[in-house]
């Protein structure tokens, strides 16, 4: 918030933004093992505590709220009662984007973070004049990107209904590489093994992608 836009490249500012969205969309996926307990499992309390904080941080989200649609979408995913789910027959991204976003931010979590981005404003712009152009780029930029990130790599893709796949029980892996992956959200691309352990951490969903491979590897060679 105090660095001077104007004596930074926009390539660097551009840096800043997408590491600040990675970094961002990181506090979701900590409150997102908080929410399976695998955060701080032998203390409950301290479990969910984090969650609540990382969450507020994030988007001034309940912790509530995100743990019982959660619950619904590992109960029922890509049914109708999947909260993460868009059940048209054609789902589009940008529809289902924003009915997404319907689920977990609504008018007094977008007040709370309007709070939050004035009270950033008003303790910077003592000592930066260009505090509001730095609140408008590091503030809802990152907000909106980390979002998308979610979406795209956490939900959409993973669960996109296909006609090659019909009857399909479970959600889809990303073929990605586990750099790529971290990158991409934090190996949530690595879907199906997320929801076939959904305790496992984030950090440990590509030991197990790797031993699901070797296991449908070994099943495949038996099989001839």
């Amino acid at each position: 918030m105090l660095i001077d836009i104007h004596v930074w490249s926009s390539s660097a500012i551009l840096g800043f933004v997408l590491l600040r969205s990675f970094l961002h969309t990181g506090l979701f996926i900590v409150a997102h093992d908080s929410m399976h307990q695998s955060l701080a499992p032998l203390n409950e309390k301290l479990n969910n505590n984090i969650g609540r904080l990382c969450l507020f941080l994030y988007a001034g989200l309940s912790y509530k709220s995100c743990s019982k649609n959660h619950r619904l979408h590992h109960c029922y995913p890509e049914s109708a009662a999947d909260p993460d789910f868009y059940s048209s027959q054609n789902p589009k991204p940008i529809g289902w984007y924003f009915r997404f976003l319907s689920n977990y931010l609504d008018w007094k979590q977008f007040c709370i973070l309007l709070l939050v981005w004035l009270s950033i404003l008003q303790l910077t712009i003592v000592v930066n004049p260009n505090a509001i152009q730095n609140v408008a780029i590091f503030c809802p930029l990152p907000l909106i990107i980390s979002s998308i990130q979610l979406f795209l790599v956490g939900t959409c893709l993973p669960h996109q209904p296909s006609q090659n796949e019909p009857g399909r029980l479970l959600p889809r892996s990303l073929s990605l590489h586990p750099l790529i992956s971290f990158a991409a959200c934090y190996h949530f691309g690595y879907h199906l093994e997320h929801h076939l352990s959904p305790s496992t951490p984030w950090f440990k969903l590509p030991n197990l992608h790797v031993a699901l491979r070797q296991v449908e590897g070994a099943k495949i060679k038996h099989s001839h």
